[in-house]
């Protein structure tokens, strides 16, 4: 991978580690934000073990470039997810922004292992 694609591989690995541990733990502010959302409380876990798999493919992306650009794709699909969930409900654009930024870090992680 490029020297770019890794600091984005590196920032979405520390993102998701962070945001896996608050599902795994669900402090009550997501806990909150979740049932605004409409998404069962009971999923968090389902959210955190996922983003534990996407840190992962990330890790072992250092040496499989071809697993690294599956693993980008599959957290775009997530994060796309995510910000159409905040759409759905009519959250604010400060409410729908980290789900926005972490689409868009996924995405240009993308462009930046493809071809490589």
């Amino acid at each position: 991978m490029s020297n770019v694609a890794n600091v984005l591989a590196v920032i979405l690995i520390l993102i998701c580690t962070a945001s896996a541990i608050a599902d795994f733990r669900k402090p009550e502010q997501l806990v909150e934000s979740m049932r605004k959302l409409k998404v069962p409380v009971e999923r968090l876990p389902v959210l955190g073990g996922i983003k534990l798999l996407a840190v992962a493919g990330l890790l072992v992306g250092f040496q499989n470039n071809r697993l690294a650009g599956i693993t980008g794709l599959c957290l775009c699909l997530y994060f796309a997810l995510a910000v159409t969930t905040h759409t759905r409900v009519k959250d604010s654009v400060k409410e729908t922004f980290p789900a926005m930024a972490m689409l868009s870090l996924s995405a240009l992680f993308v462009l930046t292992t493809v071809g490589q």
